[in-house]
């Protein structure tokens, strides 16, 4: 399946529900507003078949807090179970990982992103030492690589890279860095600080740079660690994206930084749903 731009679609990104147990200010939601009830089970699965049929190969479960979910590893199991899909992976804050990392690895689960802003505590339960536990369970589960997504935030953490990269580099752990994504519950610019800013020290202490397939992210190899771009503002960013979002109430949401979106109501199938739209 392509989009309506040219863009094979290979990415499945599903929030399956918009609670958390944290409140961060900055946090963009995938793009949902006035989200209704969180998908069944049986909703999921079936939307992942529906998605499996159109050609997409990588599945990501997002939230809120997908952690939340009394039944995440059930979804995990069942997605699994469907022997589609090449790569099944999280996002989560971490503070639920500890008890779960096993179970998810045994569902079927590949890898996770932890959410991991501050190595110190500028950031409330986003640092280091409440994702801590969560990282060593996951290592030892074997859900690798394992990721740390940093949101970077001007006079908050923006300073912290450097400490941040060693951490990364000691666990053996890619680090994400994100550029922040605007909502209207904060003073946008008041936070916001350009990757490129960073990306020119990183060119400068790099090993050795690698541009990643997805959405050519460039990777760049530091003191034996791994450190990911990841900025919306770069032209690249949409060009080259690959992905079809999913609410957590199930709509279909071609970016999460658009309000258009397909409804699947169940009246019809998910695949009948984007052809009446002519794609994406």
């Amino acid at each position: 399946m392509f989009d309506n731009l040219g863009r094979k679609l290979t990415h499945l990104r599903i929030s399956i529900t918009q609670r958390c147990n944290l409140d961060c200010f900055y946090c963009h939601h995938e793009g949902e507003k006035n989200s209704g009830k969180d998908m069944t089970l049986g909703k999921i699965i079936e939307i992942a078949k529906a998605m499996a049929k159109i050609g997409i190969k990588y599945v990501k479960i997002t939230g809120g807090e997908p952690l939340l979910r009394e039944d995440i590893v059930q979804i995990v199991y069942h997605l699994a179970n469907l022997k589609v899909f090449k790569d099944i992976s999280l996002t989560t804050n971490g503070l639920l990982l500890k008890d779960l990392a096993k179970p998810l690895k045994k569902a079927g689960l590949n890898r996770v992103n932890i959410g991991c802003d501050s190595i110190s505590s500028s950031i409330t339960k986003k640092n280091i030492s409440h994702a801590l536990l969560g990282i060593i369970a996951a290592k030892n589960a074997g859900l690798n690589p394992i990721k740390l997504n940093m949101v970077i935030l001007k006079d908050i953490n923006h300073h912290e890279v450097g400490e941040m990269i060693k951490f990364a580099s000691k666990h053996n752990l890619i680090l994400q860095l994100i550029e922040l994504i605007g909502n209207n519950n904060f003073d946008y610019e008041k936070y916001y600080f350009p990757l490129k800013t960073i990306e020119e020290e990183l060119k400068e202490k790099a090993d050795r740079i690698q541009v990643r397939e997805l959405q050519e992210r460039k990777q760049y190899y530091i003191s034996g660690g791994i450190v990911e771009i990841v900025s919306p503002s770069y032209k690249i960013f949409c060009k080259k994206c690959s992905k079809i979002r999913v609410t957590s109430d199930g709509r279909i949401k071609p970016c999460f930084m658009r309000e258009d979106t397909i409804i699947f109501n169940g009246k019809s199938s998910i695949i009948e749903a984007i052809k009446k739209r002519g794609g994406i």
